[in-house]
């Protein structure tokens, strides 16, 4: 059996890596990307000197402005060294190398010449600044199963607690959280400071070895708290094929909702309406192995079959979406985007979100814990789940993609689609 994913939504599934300003050239709404390992190999011996010289200057030249801006106690002085930092960071470029270092013409031509793909850019990119790449193997992005795998785990974890043996296991947990750090959880709403980051900090390591333990108590038999024994060790999902980058991807800087000041982020990013196939999908679901290993009637009953799976997918999504649509700060044409991407969700096709930036503590178990104990939600979980404390709803921020021309979107939709 194949599983077919379509992008309901531009999606970027990162891979740890960033390309910065040494690594691409953006020309007339183009990015070309370069092999850094082989840079030296377009150009003759005399420009390779050349080059290697340069970067240790430029770099030499960012290292003492950063060392001046750390030591400086004056603020207009230390202003003034920021914007020396940046311009000289700028120039710490291909495209300022090419240009205004390299003279000969034919050199020129032959270093620009010799990249390794191009893409278009939505936005305006500076030559300088970091871009999250899209994953790849071989200079060719594809979707890994185990980011599918992920996400459905997600879901599953959804389904699971809203079954009473689950829910009143988390209530429990969770009032017992409460208890134990009363004294900290009344300290941190509100407030900033080094003295608050450190108690959020305890805060959110306390609550996290509350979610691996959430983990087991979901995804392991009662007797065998084994990583070879997960629920969803019978799941198969294979990588998806690899595609040309000039046919699915393409940059764009992302728009963050929810914060006063924004920062620049810039992502390699699929295209919506792209198609990808993953091979090998398939559920080994064998009852018996099930009952041996003492898994409940609740967990035997998600990994029965794939229909189940699709099931927990949908009920979430649908969920999921609820809580994104009626998020103030999204503009109407983003509502309207979700709007359709929620009727494309079926119950055998459901829909899921996957990519990068999606909080599972704020997004998975906080919808059940906001949707069944808004006390707990409001006075535990708002203040230990992120190094940030909120009043209210959280995550706060949302990021959306600006496709350019006042167009943009929402990110990280998918469409699962069986194919027998």
């Amino acid at each position: 059996m194949k599983l077919q994913i379509k992008t309901l939504s531009p999606i970027h599934i990162g891979n740890g890596e960033k390309y910065n300003g040494l690594s691409y050239i953006g020309d007339n709404g183009k990015i070309r990307f370069y092999d850094s390992a082989k840079i030296l190999e377009n150009i003759t011996s005399q420009y390779s000197n050349r080059f290697m010289q340069w970067i240790e200057q430029k770099s030499f030249e960012v290292e003492q402005l950063e060392k001046q801006k750390r030591n400086e106690r004056d603020d207009q002085k230390r202003e003034s060294i920021k914007q020396d930092l940046r311009k000289v960071q700028r120039k710490l470029s291909l495209k300022e190398f090419s240009e205004n270092v390299i003279r000969d013409s034919n050199i020129r031509g032959k270093f620009s010449k010799n990249f390794l793909y191009t893409i278009d850019a939505k936005t305006q990119v500076y030559d300088n600044v970091d871009i999250d790449c899209f994953i790849k193997q071989n200079n060719k992005p594809y979707i890994p199963g185990t980011e599918i795998k992920g996400a459905i785990r997600t879901c599953v974890i959804y389904n699971l607690l809203q079954k009473d043996e689950y829910w009143k296991w988390l209530k429990q947990e969770i009032e017992h959280f409460k208890r134990r750090h009363e004294s900290d959880l009344q300290q941190v709403p509100d407030k900033k400071g080094k003295s608050v980051n450190e108690i959020k900090k305890k805060l959110v390591d306390s609550m996290g070895k509350l979610e691996e333990r959430l983990q087991a108590k979901l995804f392991r038999a009662d007797q065998n708290n084994d990583a070879k024994y997960d629920l969803l060790k019978l799941l198969c999902i294979g990588d998806s094929e690899l595609k040309e980058p000039k046919d699915c991807l393409f940059i764009s800087k992302l728009d963050v909702k929810g914060i006063n000041r924004g920062f620049p982020l810039f992502q390699e990013i699929c295209k919506k309406d792209q198609i990808f196939t993953c091979q090998g999908f398939k559920l080994d679901s064998n009852r018996t192995i099930l009952d041996r290993l003492g898994f409940s009637d609740e967990q035997k009953q998600v990994v029965s079959y794939l229909r189940n799976l699709f099931r927990c997918c949908y009920e979430f999504s649908n969920r999921l979406l609820d809580e994104e649509i009626v998020y103030q700060q999204y503009p109407s044409k983003i509502k309207e985007r979700l709007n359709a991407i929620k009727d494309e969700n079926k119950p055998d096709s459901p829909v899921i979100r996957i990519g990068k930036n999606e909080g599972y503590l704020s997004l998975t178990v906080g919808l059940v814990v906001k949707d069944k104990d808004r006390a707990l939600y409001d006075n535990v979980l708002c203040h230990a789940t992120k190094n940030t404390s909120y009043t209210g709803n959280f995550p706060k921020t949302r990021r959306i993609v600006n496709l350019g021309n006042g167009d943009m979107d929402s990110c990280g939709w998918v469409k699962l689609i069986k194919i027998d």
